[in-house]
């Protein structure tokens, strides 16, 4: 009957409902006794605060008619040393007193210590104007207004007045403590109350999971049969994926050695043709016509242009199946060797390529050098007509925002490294897609290339566990941001290694 009812959900709802509304009381409780006592406390604080306050007063007036009566009697300055540092401070114990008044819980106090300031205004004055008559040598003058009722009177009138509210308060203090002592003796109560319940709780839960024990180990067996099936289902499914993995490596193989096989293979052709166009245009130009002339220059355009193609195709695919294996590279030596190679083109258009101090890192040292390469390269190219071509090349550290994107990004140090210049620039639409092999944002008659160097650039930082992004504005010029690991190996493995015969 009871393992029905517990595997009923609503019993289940009913017994955590009721856990609930027992702790949710117990809380309740224990807050309010916890707000009683931090009122009470705060009670005894302001009270304390009064009754200080107002004994600090009464010294201060007793220490000023005690310098006073000492400077009469002897002529002595020393005497009004105290007489002159009390008075210093007087007036901010009368504020102290004022303050504290308005927060005590006696009815009419607030009066009764505005009276006592005001007859302590006119005590210090009674003393501050005999001083100073002793001072300017009217001696008797002070006599007689000592001799006279009214300081005794004020100061009789000021002690009365101090002790009642003095009384009053020790009176309410002690009343404050009762109650606390007794706020206390009912914290315990509470105490025992919220253990007794909670224990009473852990009881009737405990009772109730060794009830269902049983049922919980019936369901133990199910479920441990059910995850032999699935991991059996998985192992079986782990072993298709593996082989579906290396068919697609193999075949990603076999593309890229298509690819660099049929592209070194297309330049023999090629070139046959390009000899015999150049044959003609040279040998037999007096005989063709202009029109004729056209066709074959158009031809030997075409003709130019496939090479290139199939040369820039050759370097996308040498990427991956020519790497070689990762060395210690010193970026500094690998960009200092580019500028050096580059150093007609940059002569020629007066460009400026200030270099920031480059990490040293693991990697393949010839693709390094043809990334920067390509990189530079357009940014001499890609230039506004009159402007005189800046690149910057800087290296920082990045945090682990900017890595958080990158595969394998918690398992090594990185190096960002941007490449800026103030070219022409592009849409930021097309960030992405200047990547991709063969697309060009311009035409052909503007800028020569055929618009694969930047996927090669991809490719080379890919190939090093790494990331490149561009950032640009139209007329702008434009950012590539290359995040590399310090210390890596390569993406996956390299299918030739070996060189293969050069193109005939």
């Amino acid at each position: 009957m009871i393992t029905k009812v517990l595997s009923s959900l609503y019993s289940w709802i009913i017994l955590v409902v009721l856990v609930i509304v027992v702790i949710t009381a117990n809380s309740f409780y224990v807050v309010s006794t916890l707000n009683d006592l931090s009122a009470l406390e705060a009670r005894l604080f302001t009270t304390n605060r009064v009754i200080n306050a107002v004994n600090r007063l009464h010294v201060a007036v007793l220490r000023v008619e005690s310098g006073q009566r000492g400077y009469m009697l002897t002529k002595d300055d020393n005497y009004l040393a105290d007489y002159t540092e009390t008075l210093g401070v007087i007036s901010e114990l009368m504020d102290e007193v004022e303050v504290s008044s308005f927060s005590s819980d006696i009815n009419n106090q607030s009066e009764r210590i505005g009276e006592l300031l005001s007859l302590t205004k006119q005590k210090v004055n009674e003393v501050i104007e005999v001083v100073e008559l002793i001072k300017e040598g009217k001696e008797q003058t002070a006599v007689n207004l000592v001799h006279s009722d009214k300081g005794i009177q004020l100061y009789r009138r000021f002690e009365t007045l101090f002790r009642e509210i003095d009384e009053s308060e020790r009176d309410m203090q002690g009343t404050h403590l009762a109650n606390l002592m007794s706020l206390r003796r009912d914290s315990v109560n509470t105490l025992i109350i919220s253990a007794a319940t909670t224990l009473l709780l852990i009881i009737t839960v405990f009772l109730l999971l060794k009830i269902n024990s049983r049922e919980h180990e019936k369901y133990q067996a199910d479920l441990e049969a059910i995850n032999e099936d699935l991991e059996s289902r998985i192992a079986e499914r782990t072993q298709e994926l593996s082989i579906y993995s290396d068919e697609l490596a193999r075949s990603n193989r076999e593309l890229e050695d298509f690819a660099f096989v049929a592209s070194h293979d297309l330049q023999e052709p090629l070139r046959k043709i390009r000899a015999f166009g150049n044959r003609l245009e040279s040998g037999y130009a007096d005989v063709i016509d202009e029109r004729g002339q056209d066709f074959l220059a158009r031809m030997l355009n075409a003709a130019e242009r496939m090479s290139m193609l199939i040369s820039d195709l050759l370097a996308f695919s040498r990427v991956s199946t020519r790497g070689k294996d990762f060395v210690d590279v010193d970026l500094n030596k690998a960009v200092a060797s580019v500028v050096s190679d580059l150093e007609i083109a940059i002569e020629e258009k007066s460009a400026q390529v200030d270099i920031d101090t480059l990490p040293q890192l693991r990697g393949d040292k010839s693709q390094l050098e043809q990334l920067f390469l390509n990189l530079i390269s357009n940014a001499l190219k890609f230039q506004k007509e009159g402007v005189t071509p800046k690149v910057l090349i800087t290296h920082s550290t990045p945090s682990n925002k900017e890595t958080s994107d990158v595969l394998l990004s918690e398992e090594y140090q990185w190096a960002k490294i941007q490449v800026k210049d103030n070219g022409i620039g592009f849409d930021q639409a097309f960030a992405e897609k200047i990547f991709a092999p063969f697309q060009r944002l311009h035409g052909r008659a503007e800028y020569k290339g055929t618009g694969i160097g930047l996927a090669v650039c991809r490719r080379i930082v890919e190939r090093h566990n790494g990331q490149i992004t561009a950032a640009s504005s139209q007329g702008d010029g434009a950012t590539f941001t290359i995040l590399l690991p310090i210390d890596s190996e390569p993406f996956g493995t390299n299918n030739n290694n070996g060189e293969t015969q050069d193109d005939a």
